[in-house]
């Protein structure tokens, strides 16, 4: 099983805010069913073949097992979802297969913690919500596909925002450069919004919301924070996220 804990939040946050929208465009089904085993499945046999890739020779072995099983499963799942919701589902294969390659390569590499390869994984995270809108991507350009790629750019803003915040609290501490790109990430998510919003485009709860990240990107680091408190406070974050998109 995966011990990176702050990856759940990225996986089930994007799929449930595609249901909200599916479900407010009528197009949600039980398909979305299986598609979450095979998303939640997918997970575990990427994050297996990541731990393969930068094993030794000697000790890829162990991870053999798990890899075939996750994998397996996860096709399993994945073609009843396309069984049920139509074949050009799989047309959502094209956009991951330049974001989650890259990431192995990684992998590969030793360097599956770097930035980039966070920017991209944050980046598959965050357009299941449109591929829970759009079981069909091809329906996409014709639709009223605005609000939801608004969300999912705006899921993206927040969660890669997160990643550079819990850099320069662990790994990246002390970091001035860290410090800064992370302060000016939210930033500049906070005046985008603020100017979507005076537009009419978003609601200003996302304004709201990244000024407060912002305040913590810039405050918490001086205080240093345990990995727990960090995970505990990002909680309340997504939470809140969740339910103002939810009620607002």
């Amino acid at each position: 099983m995966p011990n990176q804990h702050g990856a759940w939040a990225m996986l089930v946050t994007p799929f449930g805010f595609g249901l909200v929208l599916a479900v407010r465009a009528g197009t949600a089904g039980g398909w979305l069913v299986p598609l979450f085993a095979c998303w939640i499945l997918g997970y575990f046999a990427f994050h297996d073949a990541s731990l393969w890739l930068k094993a030794a020779p000697a000790r890829r072995g162990r991870y053999v097992p798990p890899l075939l099983t996750y994998a397996g499963a996860s096709a399993v799942a994945g073609l009843v979802s396309l069984a049920w919701a139509g074949w050009a589902l799989a047309w959502w294969a094209l956009a991951y297969l330049p974001l989650l390659l890259p990431t192995l390569w990684l992998a590969s590499r030793r360097q599956e913690r770097a930035t980039v390869g966070g920017a991209l994984t944050v980046a598959a995270a965050c357009l299941m919500a449109l591929v829970v809108r759009f079981p069909d991507p091809r329906t996409l350009p014709g639709s009223d596909w605005l609000d939801p790629v608004l969300v999912s750019g705006g899921l993206f803003a927040c969660f890669f925002g997160t990643v550079l915040y819990v850099k320069t609290n662990i790994r990246e501490r002390g970091s001035r450069g860290f410090l800064a790109a992370s302060i000016g990430w939210h930033a500049a998510a906070t005046l985008l919004a603020a100017l979507l919003a005076s537009g009419g485009v978003l609601p200003w709860w996302w304004t709201a919301f990244f000024a407060a990240t912002t305040l913590r990107a810039a405050w918490v680091p001086r205080l240093g924070w345990t990995a727990k408190r960090l995970g505990l406070v990002e909680v309340a974050f997504t939470a809140a996220l969740a339910c103002a998109f939810v009620l607002g």
